[in-house]
């Protein structure tokens, strides 16, 4: 029944979801690959679901708290047991990356004043710190904020894309501006040989091209205007 229980939830069912629980209580307590049913619904983005099982269950996780914005709850966790603040989840995520990914800003803000280490990578094959696990999400508000906490905007993945890769694969114009603008390096190439004007090109995101477009044409000028090549 926990398979069964879990297909639910990715299919945001929540009518299944709730009978499922109602035969068979325990399934609260069940994990798919470690994670727990409240991770299972933030991961497949349904967050009635979330929401319905957090009530349902009877604490949750610092990693739970984490993805799904409950700030209060991680204060306590933290209370408890301050070095949670930088521990991994089954899955490889630490509470900042998850509320990074997920959107929380507040939640956010409260693990890096807690001493969440900002340019942390996850130990997950994708090897992500958190300001490319926002960029991955779409996550425009979060990227300013870790910014703002002296996040890495030139950090890299395990495949060597950098947050302007992600947001350029994803066409998200208003990441890629509050990247370049605070200093992220559009010279860097992905292991691949991958720039992220390549993947915008390749993406057919032609705004974000044309950004990409514009920066080069700026820093060839400088170049050239530079007094030791007049």
């Amino acid at each position: 029944m926990s398979k069964e229980f879990f297909d639910a939830i990715k299919q945001g069912n929540l009518d299944e979801v709730e009978r499922l629980l109602s035969l068979t209580p325990s399934l609260i307590y069940e994990r798919e690959s470690g994670l727990s049913p409240v991770l299972i619904a933030a991961y497949s983005q349904k967050p009635e679901i979330a929401d319905f099982l957090t009530e349902k269950t009877g604490s949750l996780s610092i990693y739970e708290s984490a993805a799904i914005g409950k700030t209060n709850q991680v204060a306590r966790h933290l209370a408890r047991d301050p070095l949670l603040v930088n521990a991994y989840s089954c899955d490889g995520y630490q509470p900042l990356g998850l509320a990074s990914y997920f959107g929380h800003c507040e939640t956010a803000e409260y693990l890096i004043k807690a001493g969440a280490v900002v340019n942390s990578p996850s130990k997950s094959s994708i090897g992500a710190p958190p300001i490319l696990l926002a960029a991955a999400a779409g996550h425009a508000e979060i990227i300013l904020l870790l910014l703002k906490y002296n996040a890495n905007p030139n950090a890299r993945e395990s495949n060597g894309y950098t947050p302007l890769h992600v947001a350029a694969q994803n066409g998200n114009t208003q990441i890629i501006r509050s990247l370049l603008y605070n200093g992220a390096d559009m010279t860097l190439c992905s292991h691949q040989g991958e720039l992220p004007i390549d993947l915008a090109i390749v993406g057919g995101h032609a705004e974000a091209a044309t950004l990409f477009k514009e920066g080069i044409t700026r820093r060839f000028k400088a170049f050239r205007l530079t007094p030791e090549k007049i």
